[in-house]
């Protein structure tokens, strides 16, 4: 028949069909099948002698209701067929018809189905031809008669096994269960950095819940300063799931606010109390359903000066030491007190004498940048505890576990270091010949971990003992009072690993607390020097991007009883899944990196001055005029001494935008162009401790290379 002559009509009308070639019969269909999506019917599948007629209902989603069809599809629309009609087995009847393109697109139409063509993935069989569609008809069972009426009415009809029925109806199942899956699951919505949103409730349930927002979200950040939010909600989350049950019942976690109520100074209710009765009153109430007194460890976040530290009361229940693990009572030690004296602190290249906040002094510009931690700065006057560095335990003092140290435990690089990133030292106490008769003892201390090693905190552990002797008379009334002193609680500065820059002082903070658990101090003799390799740089450089996946994490948990996944924004993590990236500068930058397989430098080149660590040598500089797309492009640099250095070399002027600019994507503001960050390796150069930075452009604009010797 021409197409164009074709007219559709009622496949029940037969006016028009000589009588002996008329017939009819329907049959109960259970449903019609144009996979992946299914419909129900309204009344049998009629079988005539002009073709196939099929009702049922269509829901209409956008009016919210069900909407008739009736399909009239004529014999010589249907190209192929394939059926099983059902015998002694138990496998379903089916019709399959196989449609011209033109019919496909009528079924379709009249079934509100997409233009868009159907994933034949998701169909029982393919075809060769793109032309044909496949609508599959399922009975209960079908008559004797029924058969040999569907038989007569195709030539084109193919019978196949009870097994080829029973692959195409799981297949069906199949796609069944992958659509029912794929409309059970969130639709996703990917948040801007810049939208003032709720994020999530941690703990989700009960009573002391955080709410993150986005801005502590952002903080994360590199080179981001963290936030109180952040400190407090990993603090909680690693009590919940990192601390064994039972000695998370022996621990607790104030919040980063306990020690800053602590010291502030308020109107006194009473004018007759001490100071140190003052302060006590002004967080009394945080400890009304809780007994300090029966925990073993008490944490307690500090962020003094814009920095962020960490100190652990250690058995404020014991009056004295005892063994570690058998609890019998042992000599006190005899301490060393340190003589006051101020020690330089080292952050990467830089050194700093700290200074105490009453000096007065400030601090040099480019270390009183938004952003980082400072060591001192414009704070209000804290009300704490006067204080002497001799007060605290000094580090000469004599402990026969922890004196004697490995000798590759001490001479190892520390951990504030990419290069110390592969074996941190053991926390178990070193006991060498004789010493291993004297048993690991715990008492009673205050115990200070702080990146930045060298700032005094007496009065901080001055200000935490008046805290303990208040609350001791508080929770224990009608026991003997006790008064916490410097012999009775010793402070003590453990030798910890240590920041490498201003901003990080946060992750060490939260990273100190993890390892306090996971990898537990065994011996408590001071002083304490076996942690100074206690975790890589690595491991605590990753915390940033380790964070932000455990929001998302948890994040998701709670939008499974949502209609929509919620998906944070791609910011710059200083890793990218857990390896060290490297970021291109936000300023027009140049790369150079020493290619291996050189000879070593001549000490007559120019890149070689036996008097200075430090030598530059200049390169032109970069193009000044914007360029429509930014690139990176190698350039080889090859100096007299035959060491050869690659300079990527940025060919657009102008800051690229960074990943947290509010949209997530990442956009550069000119022309939208991208670079992706590079994977580094930790110690890679080819000449070990040596290290190619990029100095500041010099009065002739041209861009200098530094290469920083130990």
């Amino acid at each position: 028949m021409n197409n164009e002559d074709f007219t559709r009509d009622d496949v029940l009308d037969l006016s028009d069909v000589q009588e002996a070639e008329k017939f009819s019969t329907s049959i109960t269909c259970s449903s019609v099948r144009l996979v992946p999506f299914r419909f129900e019917l309204t009344e049998p599948i009629y079988f005539t002698s002009k073709g196939i007629r099929i009702s049922g209902i269509v829901q209409d989603i956008e009016n919210d209701k069900d909407d008739k069809f009736t399909l009239n599809i004529h014999k010589h629309e249907v190209i192929k067929v394939i059926a099983h009609f059902g015998n002694a087995d138990k496998t379903q009847p089916l019709v399959t018809l196989y449609l011209l393109k033109t019919c496909a697109q009528y079924v379709k139409t009249e079934l509100q189905l997409p233009d868009d063509p159907l994933d034949d993935r998701d169909t029982p069989y393919k075809s060769s031809t793109v032309h044909t569609r496949r609508l599959i008809l399922l009975f209960d069972s079908i008559s004797l008669s029924a058969r040999e009426t569907i038989k007569s009415m195709f030539n084109c009809l193919d019978e196949i096994s009870s097994a080829d029925a029973a692959e195409i109806i799981e297949r069906i199942a199949d796609s069944d269960r992958k659509t029912l899956d794929k409309n059970t699951q969130p639709s996703s919505r990917q948040l801007r950095a810049d939208e003032q949103v709720n994020l999530l409730m941690y703990p989700p349930k009960g009573t002391g819940s955080l709410c993150i927002r986005m801005e502590d979200y952002v903080c994360l950040t590199k080179e981001s300063y963290l936030n109180d939010i952040i400190i407090d909600f990993y603090l909680l989350w690693l009590r919940n799931n990192l601390i064994p049950e039972a000695q998370r019942e022996r621990t607790h976690i104030f919040s980063t606010f306990f020690y800053k109520r602590l010291t502030t100074l308020t109107r006194p209710a009473d004018m007759k109390q001490t100071a140190a009765q003052k302060r006590h009153a002004r967080v009394q109430k945080w400890t009304k359903l809780v007994d300090i007194f029966d925990k073993d460890f008490i944490i307690v976040p500090i962020n003094e000066q814009s920095h962020w530290f960490l100190a652990i009361i250690c058995f404020p229940n014991l009056k004295g030491p005892v063994t570690y693990d058998t609890n019998q009572p042992v000599e006190p030690q005899q301490l060393k007190r340190p003589r006051g004296k101020k020690v330089s602190l080292q952050i990467g290249n830089t050194t700093i004498t700290p200074l105490s906040k009453r000096d007065g002094a400030a601090l040099p510009a480019a270390l009183t940048a938004d952003n980082i931690c400072r060591i001192a700065d414009d704070e209000s006057e804290r009300d704490e505890a006067e204080g002497d560095d001799s007060d605290m335990a000094s580090d000469d003092s004599e402990n026969s576990n922890s004196a004697k140290e490995p000798a590759a435990s001490t001479a190892s690089t520390p951990a504030s270091t990419p290069s110390a990133a592969s074996q941190p030292a053991s926390s178990g106490p070193a006991r060498v010949g004789k010493q291993d008769e004297i048993p690991a003892v715990k008492q009673p201390l205050i115990l200070i971990f702080d990146s930045l090693a060298g700032a005094s905190r007496s009065r901080v552990v001055a200000t935490l003992r008046d805290y303990l002797t208040c609350e001791y008379r508080v929770k224990k009334p009608d026991a003997q009072a006790h008064v916490f002193n410097k012999d009775n609680m010793p402070g003590h500065c453990v030798k910890v690993p240590q920041q490498n820059n201003f901003t990080d002082c946060g992750l060490y903070l939260l990273q100190y607390v993890e390892h306090f658990f996971s990898d537990p101090i065994r011996d408590y003799r001071l002083p304490i020097k076996q942690l100074t390799n206690w975790f890589d740089f690595l491991t605590v450089t990753k915390k940033r991007e380790d964070i932000a996946n455990l929001i998302q994490q948890l994040m998701d948990d709670g939008d499974k009883q949502q209609q929509q996944r919620r998906i944070l924004p791609v910011i710059e993590f200083p890793t990218l899944n857990g390896q060290l990236v490297e970021y291109p500068e936000d300023t027009e930058s140049a790369e150079f990196e020493e290619e291996e397989g050189h000879d070593d430098e001549d000490p007559g080149s120019e890149l070689h001055d036996e008097n200075n660590a430090v030598t530059e040598m200049e390169v032109d500089p970069v193009n000044e005029e914007p360029m429509p797309e930014a690139k990176v492009t190698p350039l080889a640099v090859t100096t007299t001494s035959g060491k050869r250095f690659v300079l990527k070399r940025r060919l657009q002027n102008g800051s690229l935008s960074s990943p947290s600019n509010g949209n997530g994507n990442g956009d550069s503001s000119n022309g939208g162009s991208t670079i992706m960050p590079q994977l580094v390796a930790t110690g890679t150069n080819s000449t070990p401790g040596t290290a190619t930075h990029l100095a500041p452009r010099g009065p002739s604009g041209g861009l200098k290379i530094r290469k920083i010797e130990p």
